[in-house]
């Protein structure tokens, strides 16, 4: 028995070991470049497209915010009908109980990103602060599918 053991303590290691398969993911590559203008504070405001809407939104990029969302007025300029509040959402404000604009497509640039579930909030204070219309805020919900580089020398 103890030579059995033996035997196997020495040829075993001396044996090519068989692992699981790893799949690597192919090296990032740029996708697209976004302009965008920087406010008072450092905070980030580029334009893009909800769906087939032609005029394009101005969105804060924070990346804080767990969601993604869209100004309670701009929903309704472009004739939109949330859900019922369904969920609580803290932010800067407090929390709050929104509903939903489900299921939506965002086009920045070239970039075309779907499946997105944007909360509806009044943003008429932060239109107001900075003086430029304020859209809505994306967050972690877009920020977490991509790798995001920022150039604030060249603003994009």
């Amino acid at each position: 028995m103890k030579t059995i053991l033996a035997i196997a303590f020495v040829i075993i290691p001396a044996m090519p070991c068989l692992s699981q398969e790893t799949f690597m993911d192919p090296p990032s590559r740029e996708i697209t470049i976004i302009p965008f203008t920087q406010f008072t504070g450092g905070v980030i405001v580029f334009k893009a497209l909800l769906e087939n809407f032609p005029d394009s939104l101005n969105f804060i990029l924070d990346s804080g915010s767990g969601g993604i969302s869209l100004d309670s007025t701009t929903v309704a300029n472009l004739g939109l009908s949330p859900s019922e509040p369904e969920r609580l959402v803290r932010g800067i404000g407090g929390i709050r109980k929104v509903g939903f604009i489900k299921n939506k497509t965002l086009i920045i640039n070239q970039l075309i990103v779907s499946s997105l579930n944007f909360h509806v909030i009044d943003y008429e204070i932060l239109s107001a602060l900075y003086g430029e219309r304020i859209d809505g805020i994306v967050g972690y919900s877009l920020l977490s599918r991509y790798i995001v580089k920022i150039d604030y020398e060249k603003r994009y």
